[in-house]
């Protein structure tokens, strides 16, 4: 076997690369991870929370990788241990943090969706997770969601939630 190379970082992505979207990884990706981890460094990142990624790569997860990025870089671990967070509640402060959540609740609320279900902003330590059918909805339902969401806004750009009328910090 080839020696260890501390110099090449191999980062993936975990919904839709090493997993499907929000589904537990395969066996034979786990074993391609771990031997690939023994010729590189090897890193996940992911837009979701630190216990979502664990759901989806195993419980072990800041163990089994060089690097973990949670919330889309902004919890950061390496071997094992937290190495930075941001947080979007210091940052942006109380008041402008709930102004933005009451903006776009209302602004969900006014959405005509096919379905809504449940938690529709999920707060993390450096980002709010912002679902506009809820994040309780089946799979199935995302699914629907996700056809609906492709033709509805199929010619739009891609910032076409950029919508809240504040100025970025």
């Amino acid at each position: 076997m080839a020696a260890r190379k501390p110099s090449v970082i191999a980062l993936f992505d975990v919904d839709g690369t090493l997993t499907a979207p929000r589904k537990v990884v395969t066996p034979e990706m786990l074993e391609f991870m771990k031997e690939l981890r023994k010729v590189v460094i090897v890193g996940v990142v992911g837009g979701s929370d630190l216990n979502k990624i664990s759901e989806q790569l195993g419980k072990t997860v800041i163990k089994d990788y060089d690097y973990v990025f949670a919330e889309n870089g902004l919890v950061a671990y390496e071997d094992g241990e937290e190495i930075g967070i941001m947080s979007l509640k210091k940052h942006l402060g109380e008041e402008k943090l709930k102004e933005f959540i009451n903006f776009t609740l209302k602004y969900i609320a006014e959405l005509d969706t096919p379905i809504k279900r449940g938690t529709f902003i999920e707060f993390r330590h450096g980002m709010l997770n912002v679902s506009p059918i809820g994040r309780n909805c089946s799979q199935e339902e995302r699914d629907e969601f996700e056809k609906y969401d492709k033709v509805l806004y199929l010619d739009l750009p891609a910032y076409r939630y950029n919508v809240v009328p504040f100025p970025v910090v």
